[in-house]
């Protein structure tokens, strides 16, 4: 069975792979007329793509779609349309939004105007962040793949995939990687998300007399990467009502930001929020403590390029 998928990007880049997706359907038509999708980007991107999935009749619709208030068009034809089981026709819309896309909350938005329906499977936003340290290859693929009852695919992976698939009725499918252990997924109408490690994923859709769904692929991301060891210590130190806290980076790249959370007997009396603690350095900060004895816990978030690592750390008070 040929693979109906096309790659819209691929290739490698000194950083990492961000996406992220709204798998809940809408329909617009008579009642509704507006849907939103939110997203949010840790730092401007090299490159970023949002990636809307309609379903329709036949008959081509009109509709708006704006990225942050910035209309993109007023009317458009898809990149990819297909024809599914239950004659009706799935279009693949993507664009290149790079220079739209700003650090923080991003949303898009799609306005549909007619009592004709129109329903959106799918909306994803995915982001190729450039970063010192971290080294990623990848290969971006849209389009459908229809298994019958009774058929199965075999997708190569670079080391790990994210695949969107779904169902025209209810039924199960068999998801597995090559490992002892195989998932079996529950599909329906509304879309689902796999992420899956191994040099392939193979989904079989099994046949039964109950079995009458056929299994939608819409979407296989693979990509491997190689990321830096973000590591950090804590070194506190009590002094009367005071808690002078020590943070050392101990890992392989800049921290780009980490938090601080004090609890004393379970409630919170200092949080901190320091940025940019670079590769072998360290920083101190001090929180004053009530004069209570019990225990003082810390709790501490580093952050970098969607890395993350939790350090707590707990003191006893005798005297206060």
């Amino acid at each position: 069975m040929p693979v109906n998928f096309a790659p819209f990007d691929e290739g490698e880049i000194t950083g990492y792979l961000d996406y992220q997706s709204s798998t809940k359907s809408t329909t617009l038509g008579n009642t509704l007329k507006d849907y939103s999708f939110s997203f949010y980007v840790e730092e401007k991107p090299e490159k970023g793509y949002l990636l809307v999935i309609t379903e329709s009749p036949p008959d081509y619709v009109k509709w708006r779609l704006w990225v942050n208030n910035f209309s993109l068009t007023k009317e458009f034809k898809p990149n990819l349309s297909y024809l599914t089981e239950d004659k009706r026709e799935l279009h693949f819309h993507i664009f290149d939004v790079t220079h739209l896309l700003v650090k923080g909350k991003n949303e898009l938005t799609v306005n549909y105007n007619s009592a004709r329906p129109l329903t959106i499977r799918l909306a994803n936003a995915t982001m190729i962040m450039r970063s010192e340290g971290f080294f990623t290859r990848y290969s971006l693929r849209g389009g459908l793949l229809q298994l019958r009852p009774g058929e199965m695919m075999e997708l190569k992976s670079m080391g790990r995939s994210y695949l969107v698939v779904r169902s025209n009725f209810r039924g199960k499918v068999r998801v597995s990687n090559g490992k002892s252990q195989e998932d079996t997924l529950e599909l329906g109408h509304e879309c689902e998300e796999i992420d899956a490690e191994g040099n392939f994923v193979r989904i079989f859709n099994p046949s039964s007399e109950e079995q009458r769904s056929v299994a939608q692929i819409l979407l296989h991301y693979s990509y491997a990467s190689q990321t830096p060891q973000l590591d950090f210590d804590l070194i506190p130190e009590l002094i009367g009502n005071s808690l002078q806290i020590r943070v050392v980076n101990k890992g392989d790249v800049d921290i780009e930001r980490l938090t601080l959370n004090v609890m004393v007997n379970g409630v919170t009396v200092g949080f901190r929020t320091l940025h940019d603690l670079s590769r072998g350095g360290d920083t101190q900060c001090t929180i004053q403590l009530p004069q209570k004895r019990g225990i003082v816990y810390i709790r501490s978030v580093g952050m970098r390029a969607g890395l993350r690592k939790i350090v707590e750390k707990e003191l006893k008070r005798e005297t206060a």
